[in-house]
């Protein structure tokens, strides 16, 4: 029973060993973390501070405040204006408040609980104690001290005194402040470093990143390191948002776009990712490597929809290059949808293609859309849009063999009759209706190359025949036949 006894007594002390550890963690994390709420109205300002430490406060002011160089008292408030401090920890409520007289002279209360207490000597103390958490925990008087540490010691200074910041809020405010004082090229790079590294909160890095960015664009030194703050903004939404802002603000190099696209492809949203490279297909001229760049970015889209709004967008805006077209299709091989296949390829047959480049569009039609209806749609684009001579015709109606539906197949060639060939490629086409397996769809077919063939010599007249003897029922063969006589 003694040895069950010393088990369970171990056994406790251990378990509240733990349960000190982990309070200890909590309370480091606790202290690692700034709340800070603000809420401004009528010239008003309330701010609530709540940090896990113990310089948690509630301020509120109206009014200019003028701190000491110490930042270890207030000094002056303006004509009607005020500032009230409270704080409690363990218990212990303390509370000071200023404000200005009639005469501009400033008069000072200090509070422990509900009782006053001679300001001189505790509150004094007290008010430099507290001060300089007050105003690294907030945006009071920050204005003055970013002016003041600037005069002293430049952009170092102010950057000094921002690591000393917990809120993301202050310190979003503080670096604005700063930029506002069009610090040199150096200088900036300095502050995007801060940006990237010592700010979690997403909303903020976009903040100061959107504030001035044609400053941050001035050079490559600085674009770059723009470029690379940017990249360590988690959210999509706010990563995309300062992409845009920099493509229609900025003057980015060619050679940055580069670094642009690889931040890019970091974003995780088909929407946010597909926004920003339309935006810069909107906002620029690019070269034609860019251009492969963008089309290779539009790989990483898994939504159908948004990458043919990508796609289309570059047909709209740029001219392709081979090895952009090259690019262009390989981007085009993961869309898995028929519908946004066929819509991104008939735009693309509003240019001109050579053979070679028909030959690649129309295999990727046949490999990547299963849909005969879907196919058709793009092979009659094909017939309408584009020079059939040749080698383009003889890759049309390979594909055109290729199709499974009857229907679809005799809807591409009933388009193919109302164009005007050659004798040689009446006949290549006439041969090709052997491919239709429907009697009567293969009839109603060569019916509609009739009036052709009834114009040309004897050559294509019996290149029509041989078509006809493919057909089995005597009723479809006789009506193809005395459509000719």
């Amino acid at each position: 029973m003694i040895n069950v006894t010393k088990f369970f007594t171990g056994l406790l002390l251990k378990l509240l060993l733990v349960a000190l550890l982990l309070s200890t963690e909590n309370s480091q994390a606790q202290s690692k973390h700034t709340s800070v709420n603000v809420n401004s109205r009528n010239g008003k300002t309330t701010i609530s501070v709540k940090n896990g430490k113990r310089h948690s406060f509630s301020l509120e002011y109206e009014g200019e405040i003028t701190l000491s160089d110490d930042d270890k008292d207030v000094i002056a408030i303006s004509n009607g204006g005020y500032m009230e401090i409270k704080k409690s920890a363990f218990g212990s409520r303390r509370r000071i408040f200023m404000e200005s007289d009639n005469n501009g002279r400033l008069i000072k209360k200090y509070y422990i609980g509900s009782s006053e207490e001679p300001f001189a000597n505790e509150g004094k103390a007290w008010l430099a104690e507290v001060l300089p958490d007050v105003l690294r925990s907030s945006t009071l008087a920050a204005k003055q001290r970013v002016d003041r540490f600037y005069t002293q010691g430049g952009t170092t200074a102010v950057l000094r005194e921002v690591d000393l910041i917990d809120s993301d809020y202050v310190k979003s405010a503080y670096i604005k402040l700063l930029l506002d004082k069009n610090p040199k090229n150096s200088d900036l790079i300095s502050i995007l470093r801060v940006v990237g590294s010592d700010i979690n909160s997403d909303h903020h890095q976009a903040q100061i990143l959107k504030h001035n960015t044609k400053a941050f664009l001035t050079s490559d030194a600085t674009t770059a390191a723009y470029i690379e703050a940017t990249g360590k903004i988690n959210s999509d939404h706010h990563q995309s948002d300062v992409l845009k802002r920099s493509i229609r603000d900025g003057d980015i190099s060619e050679a940055q776009m580069k670094s642009l696209f690889a931040i890019t492809k970091n974003i995780n949203s088909d929407h946010h990712k597909a926004s920003v490279l339309r935006e810069v297909m909107k906002n620029r001229s690019l070269s034609n490597e860019n251009i492969e760049l963008l089309i290779s970015a539009s790989r990483d889209i898994n939504s159908d929809h948004h990458k043919a709004q990508v796609l289309k967008t570059a047909l709209a805006t740029a001219e392709l290059s081979k090895s952009g077209y090259s690019a262009f299709l390989r981007s085009m091989s993961d869309i898995s949808s028929d519908h946004h296949c066929a819509s991104v390829l008939s735009e693309l047959l509003d240019n001109k293609l050579d053979s070679n480049s028909l030959g690649e569009l129309l295999e990727l039609a046949h490999d990547n859309m299963s849909s005969d209806h879907h196919q058709a749609t793009v092979l009659k684009k094909v017939v309408q849009k584009q020079a059939l001579d040749g080698e383009s015709l003889t890759v049309l109606l390979r594909a055109l063999k290729g199709m499974s539906s009857d229907v679809h197949q005799s809807s591409v060639f009933n388009e193919l009759s109302k164009e005007r060939f050659t004798d040689g490629e009446l006949t290549q086409i006439l041969d090709a209706t052997r491919s239709i397996g429907s009697d009567h769809h293969q009839s109603n077919t060569l019916i509609s190359f009739a009036p052709a063939v009834r114009n040309g010599d004897s050559t294509i007249k019996e290149a029509y025949r041989e078509a006809c003897n493919s057909i089995s029922s005597e009723l479809h063969y006789g009506k193809a036949l005395r459509a000719i006589q």
